[in-house]
């Protein structure tokens, strides 16, 4: 397990032509924790802040508008999205930002297979918006999605609500996903491995502990746990805090493809 600081990564301001107005920290990839399935980075707009359209010919992206509100970017004109919303854009698809709003706007953004920028392949479009056809975004908002049952309390999840804003399934994403999840007070998710995917999850409110074979690593909002495939990890959520997050799978599209397995309890 790799811990990373939103705070501790620097903001980029002039790492594209394309991109005025904000600021960009990359959290996840090759360089930063050594994945190589993927890469996380997180973008503050401010108001009127945008990435004009552009394409990756060799990375999937998935976005989530953590705050602020502002307009997904297509070929055919500009899509409204408010905080709380998750689109995909699939390879060679144009896609960008604008911050609309009157304050600034953040949004996290998860790519793959793509570990590095330069390894995504970078296109800026340079013909007119062909408004002749109405703009479309596979899009999800966590506000009109329900928690998912089946991940109870024999699987190992107490007092954890999961939300799939994208998968394979929710929004067509293949080779990785992106997740919401809230802990109650006191919440839990037992020590548990994916074979098959790496896995972070990015505290955005309160806080617990992250549980590692090792021991307990604190974990608070602005931090994000770093997980190899196959490495024992699971959450444990402080008494009297409610903890939002954001977690996400690098090489499957869903839990099923990710596998799943909770530890021996004598082996704990």
């Amino acid at each position: 397990m790799k811990k990373i600081s939103v705070s501790a990564a620097p903001a980029l301001t002039d790492l594209h032509p394309d991109l005025t107005g904000a600021a960009v920290r990359m959290l996840i990839n090759a360089d930063t924790v050594g994945s190589h399935r993927g890469m996380l980075s997180i973008a503050e707009f401010q108001p009127g802040g945008q990435h004009k359209l552009h394409r990756h010919p060799n990375a999937d992206q998935i976005s989530y508008l953590l705050s602020g509100e502002g307009e997904h970017l297509t070929a055919n004109g500009p899509v409204p999205v408010k905080a709380g919303d998750t689109t995909h854009a699939s390879r060679n698809e144009w896609h960008g930002f604008r911050n609309t709003g009157s304050g600034n706007a953040v949004l996290v953004s998860v790519y793959s297979p793509a570990a590095t920028s330069g390894d995504t392949g970078y296109e800026s479009y340079a013909g007119e918006i062909d408004r002749s056809r109405e703009p479309q975004v596979a899009k999800t908002s966590l506000s009109k999605l329900q928690g998912d049952a089946a991940l109870d309390a024999d699987a190992g999840f107490i007092g954890l609500g999961v939300f799939w804003l994208a998968t394979k399934d929710t929004i067509g994403s293949k080779g990785f996903l992106l997740g919401a999840s809230t802990f109650e007070p006191g919440g839990l998710h037992e020590h548990h491995r994916h074979p098959n995917g790496d896995e972070f999850l990015f505290i955005l409110e309160g806080g617990g502990e992250h549980l590692t074979p090792d021991g307990a690593v604190p974990l608070v909002a602005g931090e994000i746990a770093y997980i190899p495939a196959g490495e024992y990890h699971g959450y444990k959520n402080k008494e009297g805090v409610l903890t939002k997050t954001l977690f996400g799978y690098f090489g499957p599209g869903n839990l099923e493809e990710a596998g799943y397995e909770v530890r021996d309890e004598g082996a704990r």
